[in-house]
Parts: C-alpha cells; structure tokens; sequence
C-alpha cells in the first residue's frame, strides 16, 4: 500500500496559474512527493490518474468521468490494479455555483459522504487568491478537512484527516485531486 493511503496530514501542491491541463503532488509534511498526477490538455472526458511519482508507472488510483461536459457530471473512482470499483463522486452543480458542493457513493452508488466547501466559489473565482477550505462529512465521524495556503505562485493545499477516518483514503485522496484539476479550470 501507498504511504500516502497511510498518511493522515499530506499537501498537494500545483502551480498556481495555468492554461491548459495541470501537475499535481501529493507531498508528506517534509516536502517529499509520495504521489504525483499530470492532467492531460484538451480532454473532453476525464481520466485522471493518480500514480506512485512522476515516472508515472504505478497507478495508484483512477478517475474516469461518466459523460463529457457536463457540470453535473459523476466520476467513478477505481483501483487501476485491481480494477475494483471504489465509488464515485458526483458534483452538484446548481450548489457549487456558491460553494462546491459533491456527493460521494460507494461502489453500489449509494451516498455515504459529501465533499463540502466552506469558502464561498463564485468569491473566489473572480479573486483567485482567496483560498479555498474544504470538508468531508461522514455521518458519526469527524470532518476531514482540506484547506489551502495562501502563495500567489504555488498552490498548496493542506489535507487532514482524523485518525481512523473510515473513508477509504483512495476515495479521499481522488475527490480531493479531482477537485484540485477541476478548480484549476475555474479560477
């Protein structure tokens, strides 16, 4: 198993501007990347892929959009190795015009979670320097949070999560990249 799916503080860091596509690591507290993503340009249909580090030879976790342009659209979240389905996650589009707001479904499509934002979205895509912060809820449980830090160049973006959470953290770590690409493209 990933040290990252160990961890229970990691950050994500990107760059702050960009165009087309993005990078993305996944670093322990002392800087070290346990994971890295590159987002593909001029994709209509997701496929995001989490991998091991930048040679991009172990898949750690895949996201594949259902549909194509679509605001509304949900993400099914799988283990590449396996090919075991680990859930999905569904943006709520009409709620994310004032803060993102995502439902989280095991692999039966159930809800079992939702990935909230706290700060308020239609803010901060005309002042991208707000930042962001973010919770999960699982009911009975603590929140993981998920909250950035200010840099105008690089993006960092703290993730926390309680001791035991019971959110399997392939499913955390997939929302919580799939939020990152998708904000890019927003702000």
């Amino acid at each position: 198993m990933s040290p990252l799916f160990q961890m229970d503080q990691y950050i994500i860091r990107t760059k702050f501007w960009r165009i087309f596509g993005g990078v993305f690591y996944f670093e322990d507290l002392q800087g070290n990347c346990v994971a890295y993503s590159k987002q593909k340009r001029f994709k209509l249909r997701e496929d995001i892929v989490l991998y091991t580090d930048e040679s991009c030879t172990q898949p750690l976790v895949q996201i594949k959009a259902r549909s194509m342009l679509d605001l509304a659209t949900t993400y099914d979240i799988f283990d590449p190795q396996t090919g075991t389905n680990l859930g999905s996650a569904k943006r709520q589009a009409l709620k994310s015009i004032l803060k993102d707001s995502w439902v989280v479904n095991d692999p039966a499509g159930n809800p079992y979670a939702s990935f909230v934002e706290d700060s308020i979205a239609i803010l901060r895509r005309f002042v991208p320097f707000i930042p962001a912060k973010y919770h999960f809820e699982v009911a009975g449980h603590p929140d993981i949070l998920m909250q950035q830090q200010f840099n105008p160049i690089i993006k960092k973006t703290l993730v926390t999560i309680p001791q035991d959470h019971p959110l399997d953290r392939r499913v955390i770590a997939a929302v919580a990249l799939l939020s990152s690409a998708i904000e890019g493209r927003q702000g």
